[in-house]
């Protein structure tokens, strides 16, 4: 079987509407082959309409519908890159802000952190993916919602401060030494979302190290857990 015909029929195997990572698919599968003769392939297979380009290196093989072609959806794009029972990313944004009832405002936009791409950043539609080395456990993403919040808490619309205050009292409770350590080294969060980080968990008595990452005779813009607490509901 030639390179072209395998790379055809190793394609057309992927579901209708499922995610066709190009170079991802080279990378696992296909390495042995001359690239250009790889791309080639995948190239060909668009212009004949048997996959579809959702943005550069990214396709589907589109589903028939009763107005035409249905290309993979909002919902497809996250299955893919949150990966089997979410273990694989976390939805953060706005997304995130209103699952948790920090505000009523609404976004088209959906940012995410996911170990999928091979990339550091990818666009796909309304899905924003930033690649993130990590083991998306259960703890892990409740440590990287929280630091999300405590990084941008003032910009958030409308945000409401008696379930902002239920939030990081429960997020606290997921604190996790090395998983910390873990995120730090694969997202770059400003030292002020990290002095916030120790300054709710002071507030919960939770026992931290967080000031290590932070220089004892600098001060920093940090949220003051206090006077949230202060705040008028």
């Amino acid at each position: 079987m030639s390179f072209t015909s395998t790379i055809v029929d190793s394609v057309k195997r992927y579901p209708e509407l499922k995610i066709i990572d190009a170079r991802q698919i080279y990378k696992e599968k296909f390495s042995e082959i001359p690239e250009q003769a790889f791309y080639q392939a995948v190239s060909r297979m668009a212009k004949a309409g048997e996959i579809e380009r959702l943005t550069k290196g990214i396709y589907c093989r589109p589903k028939s519908g009763r107005f035409g072609k249905i290309l993979s959806s909002e919902k497809d794009i996250l299955e893919h890159y949150l990966g089997k029972n979410e273990k694989k990313g976390i939805i953060i944004g706005y997304r995130m802000y209103t699952m948790y009832g920090l505000t009523t405002q609404l976004s088209k936009d959906i940012q995410m952190y996911s170990n999928i791409p091979l990339e550091e950043k990818r666009q796909i539609r309304n899905v924003s993916v930033k690649k993130a080395d990590l083991k998306f456990d259960s703890s892990t993403k409740s440590m990287i919602e929280l630091l999300e919040v405590l990084q941008h808490h003032k910009e958030i619309e409308d945000l409401n401060y008696k379930n902002l205050r239920k939030f990081l009292s429960a997020a606290s409770e997921h604190y996790d030494e090395k998983k910390l350590e873990n995120i730090l080294g694969e997202i770059g969060y400003k030292k002020s979302t990290i002095a916030s980080l120790k300054n709710v968990l002071d507030h919960f008595d939770v026992t931290n190290t967080v000031g290590k990452y932070l220089k004892g005779t600098s001060k920093y813009d940090a949220l003051d857990v206090k006077k949230i607490y202060e705040t008028a509901p």
